[in-house]
C-alpha cells in the first residue's frame, strides 16, 4: 500500500492506510493504547489493541483504518482532530532510547547548552519547530514580493577581502595566508551587481563580530537585502520597503496563524499609509508625550523607538513606522540625505 500523509487523512474516513512517522506521544492504557503520530504534515491520534511497548520519538509504520471521532472526542485544536486511525498493523522501525527530557511538555525549559547537545531531539518540539515554520515563510514571502517587482537575486559571497562598515566588528579568516572577514552585509556586492541587473535582491548569511546575544546583536543572521535603480527619490525605497514589510506580514498572518499561537503572538498592525516622521519630527513628538529631551541626537536609541512606537500606535493604530532625515554628518560618507 503507497504511504499515506496523515494530513490527507481527513478525505480518507471509512478508508485503509499506510502512515510513516514519529511517535510525538504515548498514552498506554493496558490492552488499548493511544498513540499520536507526527509526520511532515501534521499529528492524527492512533488506537490500537494489544501493540508492542513503544517509546516517544520511535519511528513507526502504520496500517490502519480512517474513522471519525465522537462528537464530544474531536480535538479543534489540530487539523485532523475530527478523524482517528483504527491500528491494524503496527512496525516499530527505529525505537527510541529513553529520553534526556520531557518532549511532552508545553515548554521545554532548557537551559542552551542542554538544547544544542540534543538538537535533533529539542527541534521536534512543537514550539521549537514552529520558529522554523515562521522564518521559513518570512523568507518564502520576501523572495516572492522581491520577484514579482521584478527583483534579480544574486548569492554574496561569504568570504571577503574587505569590509562594508568598518573592521572593528567583523571576524577575520586565515584565507591561503592573506587576509580576509566574514561578511557583515552584503551591500558592496548588491551595489556592484545592480547595475548589470537594475533590480537585485539577496537573501544571505552574514556576521557580526559581536559578543552580545539580544534581538539587536546577533553573531549571524539571515540578512534580506535589496537594491534598485534609477530612483527618483528617497521615497521611492521606502515605498518598496513598505510594501515588502506588508506582503511578508500578511503572509505570515495567513499560514503560521497556528505557530503565533503557540506563542499567543499576534502580526504587527499596519494602515495603508504608514506614519512617516523626519528625526527632528520624531524627537519632537518623543518630546511633546514624554518630556524626555533627545532632540538634537544623531539617532534614536532604543527607548526613543519604543517611545515613538508607543505614541505612533496610539495615534494612528500603527505598530509600524518610518524614520528619515538622519544627519549626514554623522554617518559615512556613501550615505545619501534622506
Amino acid at each position: 500500500m503507497d504511504r499515506t500523509l496523515i494530513s490527507q487523512t481527513v478525505n480518507k474516513i471509512g478508508e485503509k492506510v499506510h502512515l510513516r512517522g514519529w511517535v510525538s506521544a504515548v498514552r498506554d492504557h493496558g490492552k488499548i493504547t493511544f498513540i499520536e503520530l507526527r509526520d511532515r504534515t501534521s499529528t492524527i491520534q492512533c488506537v490500537g489493541v494489544d501493540l508492542p511497548k513503544v517509546t516517544p520519538q520511535s519511528v513507526v509504520y502504520i496500517d490502519g483504518l480512517v474513522k471519525k471521532r465522537p462528537e464530544k472526542l474531536v480535538n479543534a485544536n489540530i487539523a485532523t482532530g475530527h478523524v482517528e486511525i483504527e491500528i491494524q498493523n503496527f512496525t516499530i522501525v527505529s525505537k527510541a532510547q529513553e529520553l534526556p527530557f520531557d518532549m511532552g511538555k508545553e515548554e521545554l525549559n532548557l537551559d542552551l547548552p542542554t538544547m544544542l547537545d540534543h538538537r535533533s531531539l529539542s527541534l521536534r518540539h512543537p514550539k521549537v519547530r514552529a520558529i522554523f515554520e515562521v522564518q521559513e515563510v518570512v523568507i518564502d514571502s520576501f523572495r516572492e514580493f522581491m520577484k514579482q517587482n521584478d527583483f534579480f537575486e544574486f548569492q554574496a559571497p561569504a568570504i571577503t577581502p574587505a569590509t562594508a562598515e568598518g573592521g572593528a566588528e567583523v571576524f577575520q579568516v586565515d584565507y591561503f595566508d592573506k587576509k580576509a572577514y566574514l561578511t557583515q552585509s552584503p551591500q558592496l556586492y548588491k551595489q556592484i551587481v545592480m547595475t548589470a541587473f537594475e533590480r537585485v535582491f539577496s537573501v544571505n548569511k552574514v556576521f557580526r563580530a559581536e559578543p552580545s546575544v539580544t534581538t539587536r546583536h546577533l553573531t549571524e543572521i539571515v540578512s534580506l537585502d535589496a537594491e534598485m535603480g534609477f530612483i527618483d527619490s528617497w521615497e521611492d525605497v521606502k515605498n518598496m520597503a513598505d510594501k515588502t514589510i506588508k506582503y511578508v506580514l500578511d503572509q505570515v498572518s495567513t499560514k503560521c496563524s497556528a505557530q503565533l499561537a503557540l506563542f499567543g503572538v499576534e502580526i504587527p498592525s499596519y494602515i495603508e499609509n504608514t506614519p512617516t516622521l523626519s528625526l527632528r519630527e520624531a524627537q519632537d513628538k518623543i518630546f511633546e508625550k514624554t518630556k524626555r529631551d533627545v532632540r538634537g541626537e544623531k539617532d534614536l536609541n532604543p527607548e526613543d523607538e519604543r517611545d515613538l512606537c508607543m505614541i505612533i500606535k496610539k495615534e494612528t493604530g500603527s505598530d509600524l513606522v518610518f524614520v528619515y532625515g538622519y544627519p549626514t554628518r554623522k554617518k559615512p560618507f556613501y550615505v545619501y540625505p534622506d
